[in-house]
């Protein structure tokens, strides 16, 4: 027989799939509530003004999640109180002393109704410094989510965070998969959050910066109402915003890797003709040698702008590169999680992709490239990312990053000025050993 876990916001279908359990157990709020001539959103917060023919509301905003109405009641369960415990925390790894002097930080500074930032550069091994606090926090006996904008971020850190602490129940919530294990530690999508009211301690976003919860305040709602009275917020990001830094009362910048080499400074390829070839489904020469040398070296990630120009080009490059193992991934594709597998165990020399892959993935002994880098889905923060994933890890690394482009823009040179500033910030506090 299965318990409902957690004080979640559902729909009064829930008494089917729990029978078992006690309709008296069970706590209930209106649905919507009138508010002036619209109708407000208890489980989104939004207010809608739809009406439907048979003469109430609905609320067009979270219908993903099923179709609520004013005639309707939202039902959610009191969390069970937890105890104090010993949480086992397996990992072999050892962090540096900038890094350990963060994670530190984060455990002391944790306060009732507080906003933190760690703002670390790709590759410092954010998800490594929220060990202790996520061990502190399951110590003290509170309820601790881990939520990211993407599934494939989500997918990546469950399965690190199960490896960590082996001996917890995590739950994993996301559109392709949901693993309900406990009711302590999860990790979800953003979206997943709406199911919670007033019930996490500590809420880690991981990517603030990313789409889809970047600017939404559907989202950011969704945050909020998760959130206990006291609850904490932690942000994680290599690229935040002027706005994201300006709320946090916390901020703690790690400019440097663990691994003490600078971030690899992106170069520049210009090519005048560029978007004229790409309307024929072709490269320029002097793109097609860059990419041969650099598949000479290491395994490549090549970014292009849109799925149709992944799906042209792929077949394009099969015909030149017929001794090249690669293929494409993009958002849609059912085999997507499969071939970044792949990818990590050198099945693949060439990976064709959009920004799907700009964050949240590692490989070893790889070089990026970035198509047509002036292109506007490119921002700054994108093309930060994208850079990102070379020399992530490994003792060594010759990979390269290359922006291809016909023109320089203004994304093209903040990023290239970010990272090198990270760099110079890192040299001048001794957290790298060269620029």
């Amino acid at each position: 027989m299965m318990n409902i876990l957690g004080q979640r916001l559902l729909l009064n279908e829930w008494r089917l799939f729990y029978p078992q359990i006690d309709l008296k157990a069970a706590k209930r709020v209106p649905a919507m509530i009138e508010r002036d001539d619209q109708w407000f959103c208890q489980r989104c917060g939004s207010l809608s003004v739809e009406k439907l023919p048979a003469d109430f509301y609905y609320c067009p905003y979270c219908i993903d999640l099923g179709r609520i109405s004013s005639q309707e009641f939202l039902y959610y369960f009191l969390p069970n109180k937890q105890n104090s415990r010993e949480v086992t925390l397996e990992w072999s790894g050892k962090l540096s002393p900038a890094q350990a002097e963060i994670s530190k930080k984060l455990v002391v500074d944790q306060q009732p109704a507080k906003r933190f930032l760690l703002w670390a550069v790709t590759g410092a091994g954010k998800t490594e410094l929220l060990f202790a606090l996520i061990k502190n926090t399951l110590e003290n006996g509170e309820r601790i989510a881990v939520a990211s904008p993407r599934v494939d971020v989500c997918n990546e850190i469950y399965l690190r965070f199960c490896q960590a602490f082996p001996k917890e129940a995590i739950n994993l919530f996301h559109g392709q998969a949901r693993k309900d294990q406990g009711d302590s530690f999860s990790v979800c999508t953003i979206h997943q959050l709406f199911r919670y009211f007033a019930y996490f301690d500590v809420i880690i976003i991981d990517e603030v910066d990313a789409f889809p919860y970047a600017g939404d305040p559907f989202l950011s709602q969704a945050v909020k109402r998760a959130l206990a009275v006291d609850g904490r917020l932690v942000y994680l990001s290599a690229t935040p915003s002027k706005e994201i830094k300006q709320v946090v009362e916390h901020c703690y910048h790690l400019p440097a890797r663990y691994h003490r080499r600078r971030l690899p400074v992106p170069r520049l390829l210009f090519s005048w003709n560029l978007e004229r070839q790409l309307k024929v489904n072709k490269l320029p020469k002097k793109i097609l040698d860059r990419l041969f040398s650099l598949l000479e070296e290491t395994n490549l990630l090549l970014f292009c702008p849109n799925i149709f120009l992944i799906e042209q080009l792929g077949n394009y490059l099969k015909t030149l590169m017929s001794e090249v193992s690669l293929t494409t991934v993009f958002s849609q594709d059912q085999e997507r999680l499969v071939k970044v597998e792949n990818m990590r165990n050198g099945k693949y020399q060439l990976l064709l992709t959009t920004t799907i892959l700009e964050r949240g993935v590692t490989f070893e002994n790889i070089s990026v490239v970035v198509l047509q880098a002036s292109h506007r889905i490119f921002t700054k923060a994108a093309l930060v990312q994208i850079a990102g994933r070379v020399d992530r890890k490994g003792e060594t690394s010759c990979g390269e990053v290359v922006f291809v482009t016909s023109e320089m823009t203004y994304s093209i040179k903040q990023a290239i000025k970010e990272i090198k500033q990270n760099n110079q910030r890192a040299l001048a506090e001794g957290l790298i050993d060269a620029l």
